[in-house]
């Protein structure tokens, strides 16, 4: 009787690796996230997707413990390159010419994600948990789209509406890598 495969090996055995060399890498920023289980959860994801960087703005995140955010992270934190800025504007500094920059914001003038075509080089940018992306950072950016959340609750955790955004992306940017 045959071995069964655990998730590891599969994943092994797909090659998701491989796609990663194809692609290019998003980035991520996010707007004063209150928690460090949040940092930790988007640190994961970055690294889960291959992000290029990762940028937290924030003046509070760096009293929170060290430790917590690491743990979350789930032994990602050493495996993508994140960091604590000040501003949006020392972040914006750190970003290629030639990626597009996306906030993930629900708005009276944001698109619903499904419906738009991601761009290969991306940056997506998120808000705080409560107050979203402060109004300053989001007005200097012209893309904003929003995640159709159908149920009761109308908002999801900034750590899921980065996944579902990262994701989307990497189903339409897939694709056309795999043509190439």
């Amino acid at each position: 009787m045959a071995k069964p495969i655990n998730s590891y090996d599969l994943f092994r055995e797909l090659n998701t690796a491989d796609i990663y060399n194809k692609i290019s890498r998003p980035i991520i920023i996010a707007d004063d996230i209150r928690t460090p289980e949040n940092m930790g959860s988007i640190i994961r994801l970055g690294a889960n997707i291959g992000a290029l960087s990762i940028f937290f703005i924030s003046k509070k995140a760096n009293t929170f413990k060290k430790f917590k955010i690491i743990k979350t992270a789930s032994g990602a934190a050493n495996k993508v390159k994140w960091q604590i800025v000040e501003n949006y504007d020392v972040a914006l500094a750190k970003i290629p010419d030639d990626y597009s920059i996306i906030a993930i914001e629900t708005s009276e003038d944001s698109s619903d994600i499904f419906d738009y075509s991601l761009p290969e080089k991306v940056v997506f940018v998120l808000g705080n948990e409560v107050l979203g992306i402060s109004s300053g950072i989001l007005e200097k950016i012209n893309i904003r789209l929003h995640i159709p959340v159908p149920g009761l609750i109308s908002s999801l955790n900034v750590a899921h509406a980065l996944s579902v955004a990262i994701f989307e992306w990497f189903r339409q940017i897939r694709p056309k890598q795999n043509n190439k």
